[in-house]
């Protein structure tokens, strides 16, 4: 019998992950994952353990929602040294715990990953994107370190992850290796509270959101002089922090119109999921790989997306039998300020796309969904299952990869 959701696993593994800020902590994908696919291992009888940064918690309780918590020290608020010195203790610290598999998050990480490897733990390493072409990085950093980080990446890791095809076609063709992907997720809702809007000065489906880190590679620069240009009536309204301060941000803020609102980051999650909710359209500009769950929520939440023209977005918004749940930009604002006018005027077409959203996050991205693809790629990670079935490194890969079962699953025949 095929292994499914409701079938105990064949044994409880103990897992850790490094590279989060924390739990209960919603700055970004790492955050989401540990929250959301640590749940489902507990529910499933796993145990799960999060390193997180000590300093961003008064409440050191060992456990939330049954998910294990070690508190490690680290600088506060660094761009170059919060990570890595926090990876760097707790890699050590996994040393004298007997955790069978130690996932690591990112490849700025991926240097701290050999001292627990060099003492015999196994290491798997969620590489994410294209970390080497973000701007927000000095050039010797992009070009030399975390492209170096990835090869130790690979050297460490008994396998790596990627989360999106195209990430997993960049490592297939530069350096001949293949990974397991498994993208992020995010759950199906709709608004329960349309009350929460009023504190932000928001109405519903009077605006257009942005949920983003500040920064160029998000393009909120285009997207903010699009939407001036559009003429639209409805509000800009832009949540995300800008984490260490840059003169980018600050020209941003100065040439947003009177329509632009800044939230700035929004802590309250109910909060947050009723603004994605209750937004007109979601403008999405991620221009780096892979998978990007700022762009997940919204189509979970029934709101279309207006996404720039990327390979990892189109991943995201093309639909199994051909449609697509949202619509594309290309980097010329105007092609962008001429599309939020049309949605403007059509909001049949605003309220289909959102529809079409949910479809797509329900058939490929709920959250059961990837916290199933981990368990069963840890318990192949653990089995050894390409040895023990006589699998080729491609037909293991390809089994990993379906989108029409789930990771492994058909293959996975319980005795």
């Amino acid at each position: 019998m095929a292994v499914s959701a409701d079938q105990p696993p064949r044994r409880a593994m103990k897992i850790a992950l490094i590279g989060a800020r924390g739990i209960p902590d919603h700055y970004a994908s790492a955050e989401q994952l540990v929250r959301h696919v640590g749940k489902y291992l507990v529910s499933r009888g796993h145990e799960f353990t999060v390193y997180c940064h000590a300093y961003r918690f008064e409440d050191r309780a060992p456990e939330w929602n049954g998910i294990k918590r070690i508190f490690v020290p680290t600088v506060r608020d660094s761009k170059y040294l919060t990570q890595p010195i926090h990876a760097l203790l707790s890699s050590v610290d996994t040393l004298r715990r007997d955790f069978d598999l130690v996932q690591i998050q990112f490849l700025n990480n991926a240097f701290q990953s050999v001292i627990p490897r060099l003492f015999g733990q196994t290491i798997i390493t969620n590489v994410n994107g294209q970390i080497w072409d973000d701007p927000k990085w000095p050039r010797p950093l992009r070009h030399f370190f975390f492209k170096s980080a990835a090869r130790v990446a690979m050297g460490v890791s008994k396998q790596i992850i990627t989360d999106a095809i195209g990430i997993a076609d960049i490592y297939r063709s530069w350096y001949q290796k293949e990974s397991a992907i498994i993208e992020y997720g995010a759950n199906v809702r709709n608004s329960t509270e349309p009350q929460r809007l009023a504190q932000y000065g928001l109405e519903p489906k009077n605006y257009y959101f942005i949920a983003a880190r500040m920064v160029p590679s998000n393009s909120a620069d285009a997207i903010v002089d699009a939407f001036n240009r559009s003429g639209s009536r409805k509000q800009l309204v832009l949540a995300g922090g800008q984490a260490f301060g840059s003169a980018w941000f600050d020209k941003l803020k100065a040439d947003a119109g009177p329509n632009v609102k800044f939230l700035g980051a929004v802590a309250d999650q109910e909060d947050l999921e009723e603004i994605y909710c209750n937004a007109y359209a979601y403008l999405h500009g991620a221009s780096l790989g892979g998978i990007n769950s700022a762009l997940l929520r919204p189509l979970g939440c029934g709101v279309g997306a207006l996404a720039l023209d990327t390979v990892y977005n189109r991943e995201v918004l093309a639909m199994r039998d051909g449609r697509v749940c949202g619509m594309f930009w290309h980097r010329d604002t105007g092609e962008l300020a001429e599309q939020i006018r049309r949605l403007d005027a059509d909001p049949d077409l605003a309220s289909e796309l959102g529809r079409l959203g949910q479809e797509r996050i329900a058939e490929a991205f709920t959250w059961e969904r990837i916290g199933r693809q981990y368990e069963l790629f840890y318990e192949m990670v653990q089995l050894a299952v390409p040895e023990r079935l006589q699998w080729s490194e491609p037909a293991f890969y390809a089994t990993l990869q379906s989108h029409t079962v789930g990771y492994g699953e058909r293959f996975f025949e319980r005795s």
